[in-house]
């Protein structure tokens, strides 16, 4: 009896743990489903990683790691810590991974597997160090911080394999476009694809600042240089990508010269063009360096092409253009009236500050934003009476075209949402909504920055009041007529053929008999 009593105690705590481990697994390991707490785990475990990047090239720079030398340690064992934790979590949750279900020795079998070695091989380095079993240089346990960056092949690989799963079959050209530009098959290795570009974009715009800081260009003046050449190289990469693939975006029957070519004048892609061409054009002529600093900080504006607000904003300022333009003739008068009568009045008393109608139209800007630099002030009583009007006019009219972009912008986004709804409810006249409406609907969200969410949450909402409008003889009557375009469509296949694969289809037998119903 007490063995019997201890064997189903044992098998309890057993199914405990087993229901702790698949919990864990979905919890915190389960990005496939892309289940949300998992994702968010994912995507701290990447910014740490690029976190502790950045701070192995901020030790480099004496101003930023003399004095702090405490705190960059303490964020390594922090860092060294919670990989430790994500290891053990990860073993632990290893028999809830679906590819160990029902398996012997699941967590061995994770052990085993290519990121778990690459896991522990982040961390293991540093344990024997601070137990005293091993004597490591400096320079060997900054080298072994770098494998830190093998990490992010946890995310890559299975995003490569789903994108190639997504496009077999396709030409090359075709999943070039779909790896530079969103579609319903780009899958998360666009997302990363571009998540890697607009790092090197803010990184490169913030290295052109940090060049013309001594302090920290003089200690890693290779580092720049090799990071600008390796910027250059995935942007010119990325152009090359993209005129490479603009066939596949233009309107049909388009040669693909003219579709390149075309592809080629867009502001975008001009855009892309500014960024490398800076690098290129010092080998052919010679270029203020001047000059080429400040064609490398327009690679900023490359990340227009990752935000819908440019093209948003320009929308805005067509509908509005009568109201804004109206507005800013209104300031434009004030403040040409203001610098007439300000430089008629105070230049007789301030010869040197109020010396010409330029310096006076310099002031009135100034003081009508309500600035006030106070570097030119007027002295008479009639200019600073006329001072205090005008800035009090400035908080108001300088305001106004703000107000009028601000209500159009906010405008502007809701007729976007508004047509949106429009379409998936036109898209379900019919009743349902076939694959193309699918992907047509899909792209919109994509071009208007939409989140799943709440572009589910948009569609349930059509259908639900659609389903209110939709009688039941509808119903019947679409169903009736796609069972018979389906009748046809497989009375024109051979029967045996048609059999043979409704045999090996996983359904049950009575949606297999209705099938066959369909070939009689």
């Amino acid at each position: 009896m007490l063995i019997v009593k201890r064997t189903y105690i044992h098998k309890t705590n057993m199914s405990y743990i087993a229901t702790a481990r698949a919990a864990a697994y979905r919890t915190f390991c389960d990005t496939a489903n892309k289940s949300a707490s998992s994702l968010r785990f994912e995507s701290f475990i990447t910014w740490l990683i690029i976190a502790n990047l950045f701070a192995l090239v901020l030790e480099r720079i004496p101003a930023f790691y003399v004095g702090y030398e405490d705190s960059y340690d303490l964020f390594d064992r922090l860092s060294i810590y919670i990989f430790t934790a994500e290891y053990a979590l990860r073993l632990f949750a290893a028999s809830g991974d679906p590819r160990f279900a029902g398996k012997r020795f699941a967590t061995l079998r994770h052990a085993l597997t290519p990121f778990a070695l690459i896991d522990a091989l982040v961390i293991i380095p540093y344990w024997l160090q601070m137990l005293g079993l091993i004597n490591l240089d400096l320079r060997v346990l900054r080298a072994l911080r770098l494998l830190r960056l093998l990490k992010l092949l946890r995310d890559i690989v299975p995003a490569v394999s789903a994108f190639r799963r997504a496009n077999a079959g396709r030409t090359a050209r075709q999943k070039v476009y779909a790896l530079m530009n969103e579609t319903p098959t780009s899958g998360r290795l666009h997302q990363q694809v571009d998540f890697i570009f607009i790092l090197f974009i803010i990184t490169s715009v913030i290295a052109v600042f940090l060049e013309t800081v001594p302090t920290i260009y003089e200690p890693l003046k290779n580092e720049f240089h090799y990071f600008d050449l390796l910027t250059i190289f995935i942007f010119t990469v990325e152009y090359l990508l993209r005129l490479y693939s603009a066939p596949e975006g233009a309107v049909e029957d388009s040669e693909n010269s003219s579709s390149r070519w075309a592809w080629a004048k867009r502001p975008s892609s001009l855009i892309d063009l500014i960024a490398i061409l800076p690098f290129y054009l010092q080998f052919l002529i010679t270029v203020d360096l001047r000059f080429i600093r400040v064609l490398r900080v327009l690679r900023i504006l490359k990340l227009t092409r990752y935000n819908t607000a440019i093209s948003t904003f320009v929308s805005v300022m067509k509908r509005e253009r009568a109201a804004f333009m109206s507005a800013m003739f209104i300031v434009v008068l004030i403040t040409i009236l203001s610098a007439a009568i300000v430089y008629t009045v105070e230049h007789p008393v301030q010869p040197d500050k109020f010396d010409t109608m330029v310096r006076a139209l310099y002031w009135a800007v100034i003081t009508l934003a309500s600035v006030g630099y106070g570097d030119i002030t007027p002295v008479t009583h009639i200019g600073q009476a006329f001072t205090m009007v005008l800035s009090l006019l400035g908080i108001g009219i300088v305001a106004l075209p703000a107000g009028i972009l601000g209500s159009a912008f906010s405008d502007q986004l809701h007729q976007q949402r508004e047509q949106m709804i429009h379409d998936i409810e036109e898209a379900l006249e019919d009743g349902v909504l076939s694959k193309e409406e699918e992907e047509k609907l899909e792209q919109e969200r994509i071009r208007l920055h939409i989140p799943e969410k709440q572009f589910a949450l948009m569609k349930s909402r059509a259908m639900l009041r659609h389903a209110a409008d939709f009688s039941i003889e509808k119903v019947v009557h679409t169903a009736a007529t796609d069972i018979n375009r389906l009748r046809e469509t497989l009375k024109a296949l051979p029967a045996d053929e048609v059999f043979a694969e409704i045999r090996k289809l996983n359904l049950p037998e009575s949606e297999q008999a209705a099938l066959r119903v369909l070939l009689n």
